[in-house]
């Protein structure tokens, strides 16, 4: 259960007695509605029948029945009917239907909402018992999985011994990778930087409502904190005499930071992944942790500032592409009339400014950045980046772009992907010192982080006679102090690949590392990479370090082995496997088929209905729509007619028992458990909306078929289809040279250039195709075009209101249905669009619950909280 204490309590106080109310006013209409019904029934005149029960109607409204606006005019319509033999009787049993349809969905409404409260009373009921009983039956049990004391067990092995690595060694080779005289003065003048932010620092005031409230709400974003302390936090962030006085302790503690500590040991709670991987959190006194996010969120705001100003320092950063050279750029404005030598919309304009982008992604740019979740699937209002992982699926968008184009235009390309092995809890603190005294960090702050570094730590769940222990290694988890001390040791990695290896680019997402080029450009890197992986005292992680090599020629670059002096492992990200004999990102289904067998343990541990929607959501939905990577048109059509292939199997394999998959196990789950009739349950209340009363139940399905019919079909076309139209182009040119040559009158060359300044040009044939095309990915905007459109994911379906719809929507929205339509998101405009039949005609309209009928607000808030997997 993923509420708190106080939240739940609150909740489930509030949902007594909203019930009392709903089942007190549920008596009353039922009661009223069914003596109208009974005082109808002996009355045989169809006419007379119908207006009974429209005026009994209007008496129902005083408990709860809702105005209709498909009925305003009936009686109208019946007193035509005393006079107007055209008004039939099939007509007016119409009406009478019509209006028993309208009785029975505020039935309906009460019973649903009904239901939906004892959904909520059983998921904070089931909740607030012991963690223990959560595991019966389900194959989980209280001590915890083997691998759960595996990882324990190698973390202390990191964390708990120290691994001293020579500060000398690590000295030299820094010195060596920032040889160059462009570097050296670059590096000056970060040593500057720094020294003037150390010592502006104590004659600031840090602290005041602003900057907690920012502090705030960056913890909150992340998953450091226990849900008692985030709720804490939240009642913060509303108070500003509390943030007031907390301004005053922490500006105190600031100035005294020479003296500071963290006074009792930390505690280690274990929490795990729905990776696999465990992560070892520590649960830190609030003042402390606010303290030190707010010292590392500065120290990385400022790293990254002069990092960035570094790079941008003429000379200090090589290029990855060589420019057009003096003689060709001269060929090229003779035959051409063409002087631009790197178009700022070309393929290689736009590479240049996704590495700047990517460049130290880990770190804030500003102070009061506001990143989306590590989880998130896209930017929220308020957002200013995206998350994680969609920066990462952004890469592989334009690694399978590198890969079509590279190979569609005859050339091998080379891929390489790595990262370390538990690099957090490995990384040794005198290579920290090392790295940040080597830019100029003094004493002082170097002594305070050693006091940050080595907090004394005891787990959790062990007995209280167990001791702490003194952490010797590794970093704090998911904090910027953490990304401050990893990015300072991991761009010496960018600058070193950059300067050893020919200005190649390390794509390097905190310690997730992608590299593609040529092969000898990638072998050079390579080897930087190994070095510098042993001077710090860190080890390379064999489960994700490989490599490939794609050609053209498919056969001729397999006939030896491709992969002398690069990593022997496969390339992968998520359940994604870059294939070498496609060059395609291939779902790897083996590693799907372990995770739906996580998924089967999860989902079985869920007590409750509702603890069931948010794991399906989370870990059926999310984890796995996630790690398949985005519709994007670089991976054409077969890629999302295979993810909907694998949700499908997925769903097969869970539920084999239930040919409708998650949403028919779940009405029987409901069913069982609350009394009501499988069939009595619409699918359409399963997925609709929690914002119009639904269970919000994600159908990856829908997420998919939003783009399935919008996304490129076949890439590999667009690419052919540029290569002919450049063969066009390159006899437009080749004609036009000649014609402007003719029409010269004896002069040297075409007329738009100096006959003097290019006379030895003169009797030179026009340039080759393969001239031509050299520096098409310089100079071409129009493959610029196309490599963007490659990497782009593909616009969403529209999808229209029927006129039901548009009809129910205005009922239950003042009357403006196009706003209302429009304030939801595609895929709740596809469910409501798909199941809109069943439910309007079942409830009356959108709406299942009458907004206030039950705490809505307060639900939110727990499906916003974080969710606790079992085992």
């Amino acid at each position: 259960m993923a509420s708190t204490d106080i939240l739940s309590q609150t909740l489930s106080s509030i949902t007594a007695i909203k019930l009392d109310q709903l089942h007190a006013q549920k008596d009353a209409y039922e009661s009223k509605k069914r003596s109208l019904c009974e005082n109808v029934v002996s009355e045989v005149n169809t006419a007379e029948r119908v207006k009974k029960l429209l005026q009994g109607a209007e008496a129902l409204r005083s408990v709860g029945l809702k105005k209709s606006a498909a009925l305003s005019s009936m009686g109208e319509f019946l007193d035509q009917a005393r006079y107007d033999p055209s008004v039939t009787e099939p007509l007016l049993k119409e009406y009478e239907a019509e209006l028993r349809g309208h009785l029975d969905a505020q039935t309906n409404k009460y019973e649903f909402a009904s239901l939906y409260g004892k959904l909520v009373e059983e998921w904070i009921a089931l909740g607030n018992s012991d963690a223990t009983s959560a595991a019966e039956g389900s194959g989980f049990v209280l001590v915890g999985r083997e691998e759960m004391h595996q990882q324990r067990a190698t973390w202390e092995e990191y964390v708990f011994k120290a691994k001293e690595t020579d500060r000398n060694a690590i000295q030299r080779y820094l010195e060596g990778v920032f040889s160059s005289k462009e570097a050296k003065r670059g590096l000056e003048a970060i040593r500057e930087k720094f020294k003037t932010f150390q010592k502006d620092w104590k004659s600031q005031r840090h602290f005041d409502q602003t900057a907690l409230e920012t502090v705030i709400k960056g913890m909150l974003r992340s998953d450091i904190l226990t849900e008692e302390k985030r709720t804490t936090l939240r009642d913060f962030l509303g108070n500003r005499v509390v943030l007031s006085e907390i301004a005053d302790v922490l500006n105190m503690r600031m100035s005294a930071i020479a003296s500071w500590s963290w006074g009792a040991p930390l505690i280690v709670e274990q929490r795990r992944n729905l990776n696999g991987r465990y992560r070892f959190y520590t649960d830190e006194d609030l003042l402390h942790a606010i303290f030190i996010y707010y010292v590392g969120l500065q120290w990385a705001c400022y790293l990254r500032k002069v990092l960035v100003e570094f790079v941008k320092t003429e000379g200090v950063w090589k290029s990855d592409s060589k420019p057009i050279s003096k003689s060709d750029a001269r060929r090229r404005r003779f035959f051409l009339n063409d002087a631009v030598t790197l178009h700022k919309a070309s393929v290689q304009k736009d590479r240049d400014n996704h590495f700047g982008a990517i460049l130290l992604n880990q770190l804030p740019i500003s102070f009061h950045e506001v990143r989306d979740s590590y989880d998130g699937v896209g930017c929220k209002n308020g957002d200013t980046r995206p998350s994680h992982v969609r920066v990462v699926q952004g890469l592989l968008q334009r690694l399978q772009t590198e890969i079509l184009m590279q190979t569609k235009l005859g050339k091998e390309i080379t891929v390489i992907r790595s990262d370390f092995k538990w690099f957090g809890p490995s990384l040794p603190h005198s290579t920290i010192f090392a790295v940040l005294e080597f830019f100029g960090v003094q004493a002082g702050w170097l002594d305070f982080f050693k006091r940050v570094l080595e907090a004394t730590m005891r787990f959790k769940h062990d007995s209280p006679d167990t001791p702490a222990q003194a952490r010797k290694r590794g970093t704090p988890i998911s904090t910027p102090i953490a990304d401050f001390f990893a990015e300072s040791i991991l761009f010496c990695l960018d600058y070193a690949v950059n300067q050893k290896a020919g200005g190649t680019r390390l794509y390097r997402l905190h310690d997730d590392m992608w590299l593609w080029g040529g092969f000898e450009t990638c072998s050079k890197a390579w080897k930087v990479i190994t070095e510098f992986t042993d001077t710090m005292g860190l080890e390379l992680n064999p489960d994700k370090t490989g490599s490939v090599r794609i050609a053209r020629d498919r056969e001729s670059a397999m006939a030896t082995d491709p992969r002398v002096g690069l990593p022997k492992g496969d390339v992968k990200w998520g359940f994604l496997r870059l294939d070498p004999a496609t060059g395609r990102f291939l779902i790897n289904e083996e590693e799907v088929d372990k995770h739906i067998e996580e998924l089967r343990l999860q989902l079985s541990a869920c007590r409750s209905v509702l603890d069931y929607i948010q794991a399906w959501n989370i870990y059926g939905n999310r984890f796995f729509a996630n790690n398949f990577g985005r519709p994007a048109n670089c991976y054409g059509l077969a890629h999302i007619d295979s993810m909907l292939a694998t949700f499908r199997r997925i769903q097969d394999k869970l539920f084999p028992d239930h040919a409708g998959g998650v949403g028919e196990h779940l009405k029987q789950m409901i069913a069982s458990r609350f009394g009501v009739a499988p069939t009595d349950i619409p699918d359409g209340y399963l997925y609709w909306p929690t914002s119009l009363g639904g269970l919000g139940l994600q159908n990856p399905f829908i997420t998919l078929l939003l783009s399935r019919r919008q996304v490129t079909k076949n890439p590999e076309k667009l690419i052919d289809k540029y290569l002919e139209e450049e063969e066009f182009a390159y006899a437009r040119a080749k004609a036009r040279f000649a014609e402007h040559s003719d029409s010269g009158s004896g002069s040297v060359g075409p007329g738009w250039v100096d006959e003097h300044e290019f006379e030895d040009l003169r009797d030179e044939p026009f340039m080759s195709l393969a001239e031509f095309t050299r520096y098409r990915e310089r100079t071409e905007s129009a493959l610029g075009k196309l490599y963007r459109k490659l990497i782009g994911t593909p616009d969403t379906a529209v999808v229209v209101a029927s006129g039901e719809v548009k009809a129910a929507l205005a009922a239950g929205g003042g009357g403006d249905a196009d706003a209302v339509w429009s304030e939801l998101s595609d895929y709740d405009k596809w469910v409501v669009q798909l199941y809109h039949k069943d439910m309007v005609a079942r409830f009356g309209g959108v709406e299942v619950v009458d907004k206030g009928l039950l705490p809505t607000g307060l639900m939110a808030m727990l499906w916003q909280s974080r969710f606790r997997w079992q085992g």
